[in-house]
């Protein structure tokens, strides 16, 4: 996936105000996160699946969909 492919998956969606994307990671101010997350990973020179940024947007991902199966099962 790409930077510009992330990008349309999440940005202009409304999230929970707290999103957990790792047992030591919480997302807290989630329109600065992405901000922040999606420049550090335009700016990263090295191979992309190595920057923080993009690991982290990656987890941030995964948590959004992993919430949105468990609201899914429950209902």
């Amino acid at each position: 996936m790409s930077i510009e492919e992330l990008k349309a998956e999440l940005l202009g969606k409304e999230y929970p105000d707290e999103v957990q994307i790792h047992v030591d990671q919480i997302v807290v101010d989630v329109p600065l996160f992405l901000k922040v997350s999606f420049i550090e990973a335009e700016q990263w020179t090295k191979d992309l699946e190595k920057c923080p940024g993009w690991i982290r947007l990656n987890r941030f991902k995964e948590a959004i969909a992993s919430a949105d199966r468990s609201q899914e099962e429950a209902s």
